[in-house]
């Protein structure tokens, strides 16, 4: 009895210590891919990577249409930029102040004044980088400096 508590000791430890060694190769085997499977993942995720590029081209026409026409009741990035352009603080948020502001704008930029930022007063607006508003600011700040 005493025999069989001596082998089983020895052998024991060694039966584990084979059992993981074997566990870990057929791991490290299911782990190697072929050439082909690697081919077919850099294919997927190029392809993944067109999709998500189409997506992004989506979003950026979806928010280059929402800037042709903000009016009263618009919110976002956009109207925050038309407030900054104004020199209105820019909550983001279209309402009574930034209608009556865009429609002085319009009326001083020779727009119809609806109080709706379209493609022309955007451009006018945005693009330019300044408003009349703001260039007559700074006109007369240099003439009173002179």
């Amino acid at each position: 009895m005493n025999i069989v508590r001596n082998l089983m000791k020895i052998f024991v430890p060694i039966i584990i210590v084979a059992g993981f060694f074997f566990i870990m190769s057929n791991f490290k085997h299911t782990q190697t891919l072929s050439s082909a499977e690697e081919k077919r993942i850099k294919e997927y995720a190029s392809l993944m990577q067109q999709a998500k590029a189409k997506e992004e081209d989506k979003t950026q026409i979806l928010s280059l249409s929402s800037v042709a026409a903000l009016g009263k009741g618009s919110a976002g990035e956009e109207v925050k930029t038309v407030q900054k352009s104004l020199g209105l603080n820019p909550d983001g948020y279209f309402g009574l102040e930034t209608e009556q502001a865009v429609k002085e704008f319009q009326v001083k930029n020779g727009y119809t004044a609806d109080g709706v930022v379209g493609p022309q007063t955007w451009d006018a607006l945005v693009n330019t980088g300044t408003s009349t508003k703001n260039t007559e600011d700074k006109a007369a700040s240099i003439s009173s400096s002179l």
